[in-house]
């Protein structure tokens, strides 16, 4: 048993939680560059206008299939490491 976070799908894991919907799309964008399949999941419901994000603290889940996790797991690593050195 690994502590991976499991998506919603068989063989799925989550790699990041993004904040908003705009970095999960850049995380999105940047790990479908490199040919890695990816899902988001929003945890957000539309009529409830943003409670779910307050609630649980995140927009939701970028989600690839288990094979492509390190890798995934590197490339947003070196985008966060970057990301901060602008800010």
């Amino acid at each position: 048993m690994t502590n991976e976070i499991q998506g919603q799908g068989e063989d799925l894991v989550v790699v990041y939680r993004a904040p908003d919907e705009y970095v999960a799309n850049v995380i999105k964008g940047l790990l479908v560059g490199e040919d890695i399949p990816v899902v988001l999941e929003s945890r957000q419901v539309p009529w409830m206008d943003g409670v779910m994000k307050m609630g649980e603290g995140y927009w939701g889940d970028v989600v690839v299939p288990r094979e492509y996790a390190d890798k995934a797991r590197e490339i947003i690593q070196a985008y966060q490491a970057v990301d901060e050195t602008q800010t």
